[in-house]
């Protein structure tokens, strides 16, 4: 790991002598942990996110203009327009506000209060009017104009993940995640979790052009389980040596130390990106465990990331309005010493019932309901498997394989290593996996 640690370093660093260009983070999928990976991740987009916010820096328009990337403070309030959280305007990363427009403030949660230079009163929440460029105005909480950026809470709006009486496939719990503001729920995405397997089997959230652009900079959280994993030390589970010894029972310690090692292991795996949020808040908001899954690490930061990211930019150059749907399928399985096939699981309760499986599939079902197009992008999560293996597990015609209109993915799907990868129709991914709500569509999304 220090090779990693070293090399990450030195990227880091070296984008300050221009004209050095960093390498696309999937490029780096062997080299880096999980954590270094994600940290690189983050300033790779930062600087993405930086010659965007350049290029749209300067707007003649009347009104206040802010960047998603560098007017905007943290710790950071809920921001709300209307009934909904404040968007861009197209996907540009730019919020354009008319003189006298207004923007809800919330520093949701216990004790939590709004912050600037020029307060003139202690609140949870507040309205800001624009006044011009980023400059903004606060009746009865703030003196005289202020920059909108200089507007930060005193600690990290609260989210919130909370169970309800809506059933999801095969009558599952369906969790929603967002923010709670005067007793109204706003929510960011939602998860539909098998309880009793500890098992999410998939997550969906609205994608449109607007998410194109994402905050950069953003502290992660640490995970939580909510009150969703009673009894169970989730992170613990995910820890490198608990894996080699839960593994380690089903398939024998030597086998277990090959499959589990410095470069392949199961990661924390996001269904709903962080990145797939604009602001802080709702990043942050991302790191509960029912939305996520374990994936093999070189899978989380190879296909899957490239999907997630070139996914995000493509809705946003298209113009697509989408909900995406993220989840896994089946249950990987290793060899034994017997050469038997076994499914993984991280945790067994106390009566030896398998919980936490480790997933075969991951997928991203994309829908354009005014389009009535969508695609389902799948990867195989398991680099153990042969490439016959790899074959017979493809369960669809791969849509995407020599197709220009795909090129935008910018994946290697038949790298195993970092997840073996196809695309499907929907009505063939239907087939096999059955999770998914009633729609109707005419055609690939592309």
């Amino acid at each position: 790991m220090k090779r990693a640690v070293v090399l990450f370093s030195a990227l880091v660093l070296a984008v300050y002598s221009l004209p050095f260009s960093l390498p696309e983070p999937g490029q780096l999928a062997l080299l880096l942990s999980e954590d270094d990976f994600e940290d690189y991740l983050d300033t790779w987009l930062e600087i993405e996110g930086t010659k965007q916010a350049n290029i749209l820096r300067s707007s003649n328009r009347n009104g206040c203009s802010l960047r998603v990337n560098g007017d905007l403070g943290q710790p950071q309030p809920v921001y709300l327009q209307g009934n909904n959280y404040l968007i861009p305007s197209g996907n540009t990363g730019i919020i354009h506000l008319n003189t006298g427009e207004q923007v809800y403030l919330a520093c949701t949660g216990s004790k939590r209060l709004l912050r600037h230079p020029n307060i003139s009163a202690s609140t949870a929440t507040g309205t800001a009017t624009c006044v011009n460029n980023s400059l903004v105005s606060g009746v009865g909480w703030l003196n005289g104009h202020g920059e909108f950026g200089q507007i930060t809470c005193s600690s990290h709006s609260e989210h919130n993940a909370e169970g309800t009486s809506q059933r999801c496939y095969n009558n599952n719990l369906v969790i929603r995640v967002g923010f709670i503001v005067h007793g109204v729920f706003y929510p960011l995405y939602w998860s539909c979790f098998d309880q009793y397997r500890l098992e999410v089997l998939y997550v969906w959230y609205e994608q449109n052009p607007q998410n194109a652009a994402h905050q950069t900079s953003v502290d992660r959280p640490n995970w939580l389980a909510g009150s969703f994993f009673p009894g169970v030390s989730v992170n613990n589970m995910y820890t490198q040596a608990q894996q080699k010894t839960t593994i380690a029972k089903l398939v024998g310690t030597d086998l277990a130390n090959k499959y589990i090692t410095s470069t392949q292991y199961l990661a924390r795996g996001h269904l709903a990106a962080k990145t797939d949020f604009i602001y802080a808040t709702g990043q942050r908001a991302t790191f509960y465990f029912i939305n996520s899954a374990p994936q093999w690490q070189p899978f989380n930061a190879g296909n899957w990331n490239w999907l997630e990211q070139n996914l995000r930019k493509r809705i946003g150059e298209a113009g697509y309005n989408t909900i995406v749907y993220t989840g896994t399928f089946g249950v990987t399985q290793l060899r034994a010493q017997n050469n038997q096939l076994v499914d993984i699981y991280l945790y067994y309760d106390v009566n030896n019932n398998p919980q936490i499986p480790v997933p075969l599939y991951y997928y991203k079902v994309v829908y354009d309901s005014s389009r009535r197009i969508g695609t389902a992008f799948v990867g195989v999560n398991n680099p153990y498997y042969t490439e016959s293996e790899m074959r017979t597990l493809q369960f669809c015609t791969d849509r995407c394989r020599n197709n220009s209109a795909f090129n935008w993915i910018g994946w290697q799907p038949d790298r195993i290593d970092l997840g073996y990868s196809f695309c499907c129709t929907i009505d063939d991914f239907r087939r096999v996996v059955p999770h998914l709500p009633s729609f109707t569509v005419n055609g690939l999304l592309s």
